[in-house]
């Protein structure tokens, strides 16, 4: 584990350093790969909804799972939860504004991925988020989040399942987590399973359903001759 690292004379934590480091990978990500066809206007608009569900699924589990403690206001955050947060927050403004596309989550899922993997290369560092016995949980997220970026970055080359990118990553991220939280060491919440195994689940049943909803809408689009991406 090495929680700083040494820049000159300079003892930096080294967690910080890899989020802010994926932050900045994600941005390239985003601009080197956008993604083909996908109206401009449509990836701005979930940005404000979906950073607002960011902020609040990632700190609700944490709450949910440690009770209110001083510390967690500024530490302790959920990447399960703030991505549901983020998807749930973006369906709610849509379905507000009575719009019904789909697809804007598309140009978020290669930047996402390459973020979370920098992110978790930051808790393999410093020693956090393992799991019991000394399981390297994080090594086998940044291996989870590194192989959904290749996958879908093949995706975007081959024009594939385009408009359901966000909900596949999320579905398999959710089984993902289901089954590492067997390993990590959190609170059992509720029939030996944690919050997260919680939101895991919840998360198997929203994105099948989603996905049954947008390859319905997208069958019933080309039926019509006019298939919206």
């Amino acid at each position: 584990m090495y929680p700083q690292i040494s820049i000159g004379s300079i003892a930096v934590p080294t967690y910080p350093v890899m989020v802010a480091l994926g932050l900045v990978a994600a941005g390239v990500v985003k601009l080197a790969f956008p993604v083909p066809k996908l109206d401009a206007g449509r990836s701005e608009f979930v940005l404000f909804p979906g950073v607002v569900g960011l902020f609040l699924g990632a700190k609700l589990p944490v709450l949910a799972s440690y009770g209110l403690r001083p510390e967690f206001l500024f530490t302790g955050r959920s990447l399960l939860g703030a991505l549901v947060g983020a998807y749930l927050a973006v369906r709610l403004a849509k379905w507000l504004h009575g719009m019904s596309w789909m697809g804007g989550g598309d140009a978020y899922v290669l930047p996402i991925a390459m973020g979370l993997a920098f992110g978790r290369t930051g808790c393999l560092l410093n020693g956090c988020c393992w799991g019991a016995g000394g399981v390297p949980v994080p090594a086998f997220e940044i291996a989870f989040h590194l192989a959904s970026f290749f996958l879908f970055l093949e995706f975007r080359r081959r024009r594939l399942l385009v408009g359901s990118w966000f909900p596949l990553y999320m579905l398999a991220y959710c089984v993902f987590r289901f089954a590492m939280e067997f390993i990590r060491t959190e609170p059992r919440i509720w029939l030996g399973l944690t919050v997260y195994q919680g939101i895991a689940l919840a998360g198997m049943g929203i994105f099948p359903a989603e996905l049954a909803y947008r390859w319905r809408l997208k069958r019933t689009a080309s039926h019509d001759g006019c298939v919206s991406e």
